[in-house]
């Protein structure tokens, strides 16, 4: 069964450019008819899934073709598997890495919404003379996600 890059775009809620652009930098390889258009299987589309997953959680264009070239490089079954397993290792430890990141900013976020709503009601303009006087504004700066907003309030 062949497929139009534009369904498979569609079904993947992605651009045809983007998939293009994995085409072009050797990553998925379609057939082609005899004169020159792309055929794409099911299994090209699940690849191109793979890759845009394995992309929106933050891995680059080259962390993708060294490990779609891992197996092609080997010599050996033995040596393919090593590699294979070395670099998702890897990539495990990459997203444990973020995972904590992401949960510690989860974290700093709830802080920051436990302080805003306690703001909720206010009257007053959202100034640093304001804000720096109401003591629900203690320890704000202890606060990454809120250092962001918090100083800007009194300059727009």
């Amino acid at each position: 069964m062949s497929l139009k890059i534009g369904a498979i775009a569609q079904r993947l809620g992605t651009t045809v450019r983007t998939l293009r652009f994995y085409e072009e930098n050797g990553l998925v390889h379609p057939g082609r008819t005899p004169g020159g258009t792309r055929l794409y299987t099911e299994a090209d589309e699940a690849r191109f899934a793979a890759l845009l997953g394995l992309a929106r959680l933050g891995f680059s264009l080259q962390q993708l073709s060294e490990l779609a070239g891992l197996r092609g490089s080997s010599q050996t079954g033995d040596e393919a598997s090593r590699a294979v397993a070395s670099r998702l290792r890897e990539m495990d430890a990459e997203l444990e890495q973020r995972a904590r990141a992401i949960d510690e900013q989860r974290q700093d976020i709830a802080r920051a919404m436990a302080l805003v709503k306690r703001c909720h009601g206010c009257q007053q303009r959202p100034t640093p003379e304001s804000c720096d006087q109401c003591p629900v504004s203690v320890g704000v700066q202890d606060i990454a996600v809120l250092n962001v907003v918090w100083d800007e309030a009194g300059s727009r």
